[in-house]
């Protein structure tokens, strides 16, 4: 009788405990910092200042897209052992892999130029100083991160110091306000309007907060963590 090795995923896959597995969560904060970014809270605000708690709602389909992207992304890259990119070009060719790279670095070249421009921004906002010396402060850092290597745990800590920064303020922030309106953030939620002129800066909203971008980089950073499947050999 002919013995045959099965690949079986999940089988007697040991549960982590809380300890480990919070030390393998850095890619999904580094993802969290990679949607707050200028574009997440520029749109906010003017949907915010514009029209009120009125399209609120939008929360519910950028959670349900951005969980989409994140599972199916990172699920894949489990199951076949390679990030999203490598995988596309296994399976399916260098055709299709350019075609998706080529898109995907001028995404992320755009996005970058947000980052740049909006650190330039808040040092300007924050020291007075010429937006133009926080942006050269900011392409110094690009560099020196895609120039240096094993700079992955460096980036994890900076980026989940920034993390809990922008929650104390935020958190801060709404404190200051006296908080929100709860009658009108529940109307808010069932109502699903826009408004007239609100569209373009919805589909803004929408698009910088759940982008499958960031679904596609975690894979990499997932790659970095050494996430992988366990493999159970069956004769």
């Amino acid at each position: 009788m002919e013995n045959k090795t099965t690949e079986v995923f999940g089988a007697n896959v040991e549960r982590l405990p809380l300890k480990d597995l919070i030390k393998r969560i850095g890619p999904g904060l580094i993802a969290t910092g990679i949607v707050i970014g200028p574009g997440a809270i520029t749109t906010a605000a003017m949907l915010g200042s514009n029209f009120g708690y009125t399209l609120i709602w939008l929360i519910i389909p950028i959670v349900f897209m951005g969980i989409t992207f994140m599972m199916v992304t990172n699920r894949l890259a489990i199951v076949t052992g390679m990030p999203t990119i490598h995988a596309i070009r296994k399976y399916y060719g260098p055709v299709a892999a350019g075609f998706v790279g080529i898109a995907l670095f001028m995404a992320c070249l755009f996005f970058t130029m947000g980052n740049i421009s909006g650190t330039g921004a808040g040092v300007n906002l924050i020291t007075g100083l010429n937006w133009k010396v926080g942006s050269a402060l900011m392409i110094a850092v690009v560099i020196y991160c895609y120039f240096t290597k094993n700079v992955y745990s460096k980036v994890e800590k900076i980026i989940t110091a920034c993390i809990l920064g922008m929650i104390v303020a935020f958190y801060a922030t709404l404190i200051g306000v006296g908080g929100p309106d709860w009658g009108e953030t529940g109307k808010a939620f069932v109502s699903f309007q826009i408004p007239a002129g609100g569209l373009a800066t919805a589909l803004a909203f929408i698009s910088t907060n759940a982008a499958v971008t960031t679904g596609i980089y975690s894979t990499y950073l997932g790659k970095e963590k050494k996430w992988k499947k366990k493999i159970c050999l069956t004769a």
